[in-house]
């Protein structure tokens, strides 16, 4: 972030000072929410959350080095030494002002929507890119109101790239997101059944990610998923280039020769005689990958740079990462769940090349409202499907998901229904073999990592006890 004045911040948030500026005026060259991570010269956006008050900590961050605040009031008792700046509401704000900063970038910004695969897209993105330019991605899933001015905040002025993740519960939050970051370049991978409490039914999702579009520069450039005939209609507003991708050949870009295996995935682009390989897992990554091509395309990467970027990408945590334990292999996809990533990983856990048993931990599918039970009941049908040998459903909207599964033909003797993670454990230890693979995934706060904890712990103390 290029250094601010006092005046700046006022001017951009439209807000007002509480007292005088004693001496020299402060420079702000970062922005800070939380007290745990100020860095110098920090400005203290005093955010108002569900169970915390950023004005009670004003004075903590004072001590650890900001040098200004915006408030959304005068902090009774505060007596720090530093400006403040007076705003009806921080979070309002604070969007205001990465939106200003955003215009100080020279590089390309990227933002990344749509309801499965924003993270890993953005990933590969970085990878595709980061051989032949220089640019960074937003951390973990810094995708809302305070996580994408934050990212924006963090960016060096003169990177060649920022890759922005921007998701959305509710409507009308995409359009705030789309604004804040003014994207060069948006990217839709995809749409499917998410957040239903929020957004109504799958057409208010479409509604809902299409609106990327109205925050895209007057000369930018749309990289969505031409699957979806529906989001392909939504986006029709925008006039500007664009390149589909997809699993269909109508696609501008669609992948052939697609082989999964432990090590990743490997395809070809079109009628192309190269073949590229990306070591994350799951045949919808090589659709996510033709995402990240159009985008190292459009800043001018050359196809051997992508290509040598994209077979040394990293993949975020918790999304179908493998793992091994004893001599079990899992598949940790237990960072979030719907329908589609649900289908997704059931399909990679059939695909996966082993003789030995398939197992399934699947959690509740969250925020679905009312399509809830019947959601659930289509992936269950899936799971009764797939050829598995157990099946484990944790949670309460899962019970709906096991009777579809026992529908759908897999036996009753090989399904179990608990209510959390510790059970989910209990339940699998007495059934686990030598050489199961296991897939785990459910929604975030179903915490379904905690049964790798279970299962690491309890290998731990079998080793002990038999030492």
């Amino acid at each position: 972030m290029k250094p601010l004045t006092i005046r700046d911040i006022r001017r951009f948030t439209g807000g007002k000072m509480i007292g005088q500026i004693i001496g020299a005026e402060p420079i702000i060259s970062a922005v800070c929410t939380d007290t745990r991570h100020l860095s110098p010269q920090s400005l203290f956006i005093c955010l108002r959350g569900e169970n915390h008050d950023g004005h009670q900590y004003l004075s903590q961050a004072v001590a650890g080095g900001a040098i200004a605040a915006l408030v959304d009031h005068a902090p009774a008792g505060f007596s720090g030494n530093v400006p403040m700046i007076l705003v009806p509401d921080t979070r309002l704000a604070m969007g205001k002002l990465a939106a200003a900063v955003r215009k100080q970038l020279r590089g390309q910004v990227i933002g990344v929507g749509g309801s499965n695969g924003k993270t890993s897209t953005k990933h590969l993105i970085q990878a595709a890119l980061s051989s032949s330019l220089h640019g960074t991605i937003s951390p973990k899933s810094f995708n809302n109101d305070i996580g994408v001015p934050l990212t924006i905040f963090a960016a060096e002025p003169m990177q060649d790239y920022l890759v922005l993740e921007m998701g959305t519960n509710h409507p009308g939050e995409m359009k705030v997101l789309t604004n804040i970051a003014q994207p060069d370049i948006a990217v839709i991978t995809n749409v499917s059944a998410e957040h239903l409490e929020g957004l109504g039914d799958l057409e208010g999702v479409r509604h809902e990610e299409a609106s990327i579009i109205t925050g895209l520069t007057a000369d930018g450039f749309l990289i969505v998923n031409g699957d979806d005939a529906g989001l392909l209609e939504m986006t029709k507003p925008f006039t500007g280039r664009r390149v589909t991708f997809g699993f269909s050949h109508t696609n501008d870009l669609f992948p052939t020769d697609i082989h999964c295996d432990a090590t990743g995935v490997r395809f070809r682009v079109n009628t192309s005689k190269t073949e590229l390989f990306v070591p994350l897992l799951g045949r919808h990554t090589a659709a996510n990958a033709l995402a990240a091509l159009a985008v190292a395309r459009r800043l001018g990467v050359t196809d051997q740079a992508l290509a040598d970027g994209l077979a040394h990408a990293v993949g975020p945590e918790m999304r179908l990462n493998l793992q091994h334990l004893d001599k079990m292999t899992i598949l940790n996809d237990a960072y979030n769940a719907n329908p589609a990533s649900m289908a997704a990983a059931l399909q990679t856990l059939t695909d996966w090349p082993t003789a030995k048993r398939r197992i399934a931990i699947l959690g509740d599918m969250r925020e679905l409202g009312q399509a809830s039970h019947e959601l659930h009941q289509q992936v269950g049908k899936l799971a009764g499907q797939s050829n598995l040998d157990l099946l484990i459903c944790v949670g309460i909207e899962v019970q709906h998901l096991a009777a579809a599964a026992q529908d759908a033909g897999l036996d009753a003797s090989k399904i179990v229904h608990v209510p959390d993670s510790s059970a989910a454990v209990e339940a699998l230890i007495p059934r686990l073999q030598a050489e199961d693979l296991l897939l785990i995934k459910g929604s975030r706060g179903m915490k379904l990592e905690q049964v790798i904890t279970g299962l690491t712990e309890h290998n731990l103390s079998a080793g002990s006890k038999q030492r």
